[in-house]
């Protein structure tokens, strides 16, 4: 006995709760079409439909997407689902969905993705890196990374390690360098979003304090956040620079503790 378009909507609803196609996979008609309007983009067939929604279930937990509160409303042919996720720092609407519903299944979905609002996620956790940074909370700043974090240097001048390995490590290497460094304030930030709302690209400067020298570097940082963490970072600035600051800071301070 085919479905009553309330039974389709509560079982969308409950998949779409827990990041599951499962409990609606089987409601899609074989000609069925999923359309992104948005981003221009069509599904067609019910296989390729249910393979695209998981797939996109999976980023969003990738993403650190915890929670999915899902509103279904009747409308003359369908209904509508209006999503809101949250996960560690942020909360924000998703998305809306307008599904059509023919002889108990679901002939058409258009998805309208809120892509601004996942970007606003990440945008959350680059905000709270340069606050902590500024505020010269090294363990806070730590935190902000995941347990296996990768990051690369580039710029790094010869000699130095161009990448670093793990939490723990950034962790040690910043209370080495707040031994004789000190962030005093950021200014000129500007972030861009880019096509994947994981990763942004944030450039600022940051004013700090050496041996009672204050001086200005500029950074250009390539992060990529997945549950709520930084999980990669390529860090852009004039390392040579500042190893060449922190050289003379040393052979004028013999008393000196080093800097990572």
């Amino acid at each position: 006995m085919p479905h009553t378009v309330p039974e389709i909507a509560e079982l969308v609803r409950q998949g779409m709760s827990t990041l599951d196609t499962a409990p609606f996979a089987e409601l899609f008609a074989a000609d069925a079409v999923y359309e992104l309007p948005f981003l221009g983009q069509r599904t067609e067939g019910r296989e390729a439909i249910v393979a695209k929604l998981t797939a996109a279930g999976s980023r969003a937990r990738e993403f650190g997407v915890e929670q999915v509160q899902v509103e279904a409303t009747p409308a003359e042919s369908g209904f509508v689902l209006e999503l809101t996720v949250s996960g560690r720092g942020f909360t924000f609407p998703s998305s809306v969905g307008v599904v059509t519903v023919a002889d108990g299944l679901i002939t058409s979905y258009r998805d309208y993705p809120n892509v601004s609002g996942a970007s606003a996620a990440s945008r959350a956790v680059f905000d709270a890196f340069l606050t902590a940074s500024v505020e010269n909370r090294w363990d806070d700043l730590a935190d902000l990374y995941a347990e296996d974090v990768t990051i690369e240097m580039p710029f790094t001048p010869a000699g130095v390690p161009r990448v670093t390995e793990g939490r723990e490590e950034l962790r040690r290497r910043f209370h080495a360098a707040a031994g004789v460094r000190r962030v005093l304030r950021a200014d000129h930030v500007v972030v861009h979003e880019t096509a994947d709302p994981a990763v942004l690209v944030a450039e600022f400067d940051l004013h700090q304090e050496l041996g009672g020298e204050t001086f200005v570097a500029s950074y250009v940082m390539v992060l990529t956040i997945k549950d709520g963490l930084i999980t990669h970072s390529r860090d852009y600035a004039d390392t040579a620079a500042a190893a060449e600051r922190i050289r003379r800071f040393r052979e004028s301070s013999p008393a000196g503790s080093s800097a990572g």
